[in-house]
């Protein structure tokens, strides 16, 4: 019965995994190109988050394959997949933190097309709801990896919601700085749980 019920929850993680993989790349790779075409860096920031979660959930479907195929690899296979994610937490990191100060220091001005905001809004809402169930099936299978992944998920529904609100910002009282401060504020959440993640993964190695 334990066996059974662990398939079913390895076969709900790949269909998640294959859920943000779909979404991930159609969502992320517009939300990029939006955000460098607008200066939005905060729709630049879901963008990239969306992406690293696909980069995770592409590891997370091989976590999950090896383990219904060669259990005795699972763990190896997860540390694996723990690094992974994160390393596209670090990564995201990095990038957000370069691109906010750079902003900062030239000025530059956020700007809010049609796709922009649409793009951004359509993230919060798939984005959330997916994050919480990656976090659930993380528990049920005790995965550092999922969790890593759900997170990913999180940041990036939080930052499509920050991204609009700090456009609004930016329309309502010309706050053109807002922006960017989301940005640095989702850098340092990105940062924060690679390192939990990584803490984790040698923990329970």
């Amino acid at each position: 019965m334990h066996s059974y019920s662990r398939e079913r929850l390895l076969a709900h993680g790949l269909r998640l995994s294959w859920a943000s993989i779909g979404f991930g790349l159609a969502a992320g790779s517009v939300s990029v190109a939006s955000g460098i075409a607008d200066h939005s860096l905060g729709v630049l920031a879901a963008g990239l988050s969306v992406l690293a979660d696909v980069s995770g959930s592409v590891v997370l479907v091989w976590r999950f394959r090896t383990e219904r195929s060669d259990p005795a690899r699972a763990q190896r296979v997860e540390d694996l997949a723990a690094r992974a994610v994160a390393g596209a937490l670090a990564l995201i990191a990095v990038v957000l933190v370069y691109e906010s100060v750079s902003a900062l220091l030239s000025g530059s001005h956020p700007g809010s097309s049609a796709v922009t905001v649409t793009v951004a809004a359509v993230s919060l809402v798939v984005l959330g709801p997916l994050a919480y169930l990656k976090r659930l099936t993380a528990l049920r299978l005790a995965s550092h990896a999922l969790r890593g992944d759900s997170t990913l998920s999180a940041i990036g529904a939080a930052t499509a919601g920050l991204a609009l609100v700090g456009l609004a910002l930016f329309d309502i009282f010309g706050w053109w700085w807002a922006d960017r401060v989301v940005a640095l504020v989702v850098a340092a959440a990105a940062a924060a749980e690679a390192r939990t993640l990584l803490a984790a993964e040698r923990a329970a190695g």
